[in-house]
């Protein structure tokens, strides 16, 4: 998950997390395994869920949206797995 999360956010020099999230082949990445997490813990997906919201929603939370992977340390990257991990979002 690590390295899911780490390949996402350096995947272009200089870009900011949220840009890099933003992309339609990382949000459809997310859902489908928000799906699969949803399907192997027996866990109903919520009516209307948007994966976009959510993602941008933890970014926001911690305030790391408009930062760029370059400028961030390892900590930070720790808390924004466990973020991730919090609203059961699996990069893996």
């Amino acid at each position: 998950e690590w390295d899911g999360m780490l390949r996402i956010a350096f995947s272009r020099r200089n870009k900011t997390l949220a840009a890099s999230f933003k992309s339609t082949a990382t949000m459809q990445m997310l859902e489908s395994n928000y799906k699969t997490f949803c399907a192997s813990n027996e866990v109903m997906m919520e009516e209307g869920f948007d994966i976009k919201q959510r993602v941008l929603g933890v970014l926001d939370k911690l305030g790391f949206a408009e930062t760029r992977a370059s400028k961030m340390d390892i900590d930070d990257f720790l808390k924004l797995l466990a973020a991730f991990h919090d609203a059961d979002i699996h990069f893996c």
